[in-house]
């Protein structure tokens, strides 16, 4: 992909899958995540996310190559719905070409056309997706804490 390429968003379909999940696990296996994910776990863990209700796959195509994608659902908050964004992944040779910003045009789009306004994530601090959020309009909660156990 090069910087003048021009970034399609557009809805999961099952032809994607092979190229979806060979992007997710290369882009989780390496630094700064460093994850174990294989194709047969991935493909579990996708199709999980995608059978919760309300829930949608936006992929980035561009050269007619998958470059990236992101998984997320509405669910409701007190007397509002929000977007959760589940998963958010650039293939590494992608990074910093403009996909990610194409992904979070497709989910605040997605978004409005559901009269949703609030989207929240959750990420960790010590990794460039961090930074991104940022710059991308997110800011950190004040009240909740992530807790593992």
């Amino acid at each position: 992909m090069t910087e003048a390429q021009t970034v399609a968003i557009r809805p999961w379909e099952p032809g994607d899958d092979d190229a979806l999940l060979a992007g997710f696990v290369d882009a989780y296996k390496r630094p700064p995540w460093n994850d174990a994910w294989t194709l047969a776990t991935a493909s579990v863990y996708l199709g999980e996310l995608r059978g919760i209700p309300r829930s949608a796959t936006l992929v980035a195509v561009a050269d007619s190559q998958f470059v990236g994608a992101t998984t997320f659902h509405a669910r409701t908050w007190q007397d509002e719905s929000e977007i959760y964004i589940d998963e958010f992944f650039v293939a590494p040779v992608a990074q910093r070409r403009g996909v990610g910003r194409a992904l979070m045009e497709g989910i605040r789009a997605f978004a409005a056309a559901a009269g949703v306004s609030d989207l929240v994530l959750l990420t960790d601090r010590d990794v460039p997706a961090f930074d991104f959020y940022r710059a991308h309009g997110f800011r950190e909660g004040t009240r909740q804490v992530f807790m593992i156990g």
